[in-house]
């Protein structure tokens, strides 16, 4: 038996009753569930408490931190990139809550990470090892007590939910009906929100409540500079995005219980109250009439400010899903790009709507423009496609890889080009329509025909499709595509998803 590949150490890694472990977690969750919806909060503190205490819980927490989770090979302050498994069956004590009162939080190590589609950088705090695991365990004994109240809107970071439902949930909303869109998210809300705030709402039992405090304000080792964290929450703490999801709680409430005082507004519009859908610190409010949309984000920026946030200012806009408002048709959320058009309009009252991919453009149809006093059509139709700058870069690294394997093989250009198509259909199929990736593969395809022509100068297209593009399917099904002799072949955006 190999100790470092068992956790613990009396047992062979495959005999390990992991199944049985998470079945008594959850079973200690749906208690904790239970009891929170009866209202009963010193029961949901108790059992709380007995979850954290189980060995099963400190097992599996460790587990999740040592061997999931991503970053589980980066060191904190104090040093431990990783755990063998003696370590962490030692570690899995350690958490106990007996020990905590002995355990005094160590700062966290902040690292700056490039920010995606930008040049800006933003920080990363990672927690020393001890403090990752406990977080881990106060995560499985708070997470089903949160998730019996968050509001139904609420979609980052909990589990069984993701950025499909929150855009789902959009389209859910205006299927049909055109609406007023604020988009916008909160400026810096890990950075800012007041930990006073986060404690109170939390209203958890004293030992918890102390544990958290000392979290958030263990300060920060930037380099050797330390400095201390009277306000916010580290982001990249374990437990740290269920705190900003406790934080930002209520806001749904805040956006639809003042609707009443819209007097000035018509009564048809009056009645129905603005919906907010957020994702994270990232959200939209809706709502089909202008003056309540503005008074409902006039009433989230005074909420905000209570726990010590704002909106960020250059990220909020209000758009319509179907008119032109301030020059603008249609939002941007999430890296989906989401509008309306009308069913039937003459040709007179649309202008085309294209996919930029930097040099060529692809028409996908029909889309408003300002016409004066142009008609509202009766029926209307929800278009989405992938975000454009998003699909500028996902076709600029598509770009790089075939210039860097310009003398490799089909099959090494095919091996590490898969893996960017899967993971970028993973995110878009299933919400964007097949007609629209069907469009990436015709322009994939064009950048391989160059690929290939500066392969073999002076070939014609026909000799290159035959010699880089083979027929792959059932007989019946076949088609040409980009694929080696021998069945290597490149993912479709329209089914790399769910090959």
């Amino acid at each position: 038996m190999n100790n470092k590949k068992s956790f613990p150490t009396h047992k062979p890694r495959s005999n390990l009753p992991w199944s049985a472990w998470e079945q008594q977690v959850v079973r200690m969750q749906k208690q904790i569930t239970h009891a929170c919806q009866r209202g009963d909060k010193e029961a949901v503190h108790t059992l709380q408490q007995r979850l954290m205490e189980s060995e099963a819980a400190r097992l599996l927490a460790v587990r999740r931190v040592t061997e999931e989770n991503q970053g589980r090979h980066t060191a904190g302050v104090d040093g431990v990139k990783s755990l063998d498994a003696k370590e962490r069956l030692a570690m899995a004590t350690l958490i106990h809550p007996r020990n905590w009162k002995q355990q005094s939080p160590m700062p966290v190590k902040r690292v700056w990470i490039p920010k995606p589609g930008t040049t800006e950088q933003r920080p990363l705090a990672i927690l020393p090892m001890i403090d990752r695991c406990k977080q881990a365990l106060v995560k499985l004994a708070l997470e089903p007590e949160w998730e019996t109240q968050f509001e139904e809107h609420s979609y980052g970071f909990r589990p069984g939910r993701g950025t499909h439902d929150a855009i789902t949930a959009i389209l859910v909303a205006i299927e049909g009906h055109p609406m007023y869109v604020c988009n916008t998210d909160i400026e810096g809300a890990f950075d800012f929100v007041n930990q006073a705030v986060v404690l109170q709402k939390l209203q958890t039992y004293p030992a918890l409540n102390q544990l958290i405090h000392a979290w958030l304000t263990a300060g920060v080792m930037d380099g050797n500079t330390y400095a201390p964290s009277p306000i916010g929450i580290a982001q990249g703490g374990i437990l740290s995005p269920l705190l900003m999801n406790v934080a930002l709680h209520g806001m749904e409430a805040v956006v639809a219980n003042g609707v009443q005082g819209s007097h000035n507004a018509p009564y048809a519009y009056a009645i129905q109250q603005p919906l907010l859908i957020r994702y994270a610190d990232n959200f939209v409010i809706l709502h089909p009439n202008l003056q309540i949309l503005q008074e409902a984000v006039s009433r989230v920026r005074h909420w905000l400010a209570t726990i010590g946030l704002q909106l960020h200012a250059e990220k909020t806009h209000i758009t319509h899903t179907l008119t032109p408002y301030e020059g603008q048709v249609g939002f941007d959320f999430l890296g989906f790009t989401i509008w309306q058009e009308g069913v039937g309009q003459t040709r007179h009252d649309v202008e085309p709507r294209f996919i930029d991919w930097g040099q060529t453009k692809h028409d996908v149809g029909p889309r408003f423009i300002d016409r004066g006093q142009q008609r509202q059509p009766s029926r209307v139709k929800t278009m989405v496609l992938p975000e454009q700058e998003a699909s500028k870069r996902h076709i600029a690294a598509i770009e790089q890889k075939l210039r860097r394997l310009q003398n490799a093989s089909q099959a090494q250009v095919i091996k590490e080009l898969n893996p960017l198509i899967v993971g970028w259909t993973s995110y878009y199929n299933g919400i964007v329509p097949p007609f629209i990736m069907g469009q990436y593969d015709d322009l994939i395809e064009q950048k391989l025909l160059h690929w290939a022509s500066k392969r073999h100068p002076g070939q014609q297209r026909a000799w290159l499709l035959t010699r880089y593009w083979h027929p792959v399917g059932s007989i019946g099904k076949r088609k040409n595509t980009f694929a080696t002799h021998d069945g290597i072949q490149l993912r479709a955006y329209r089914q790399a998803s769910i090959l």
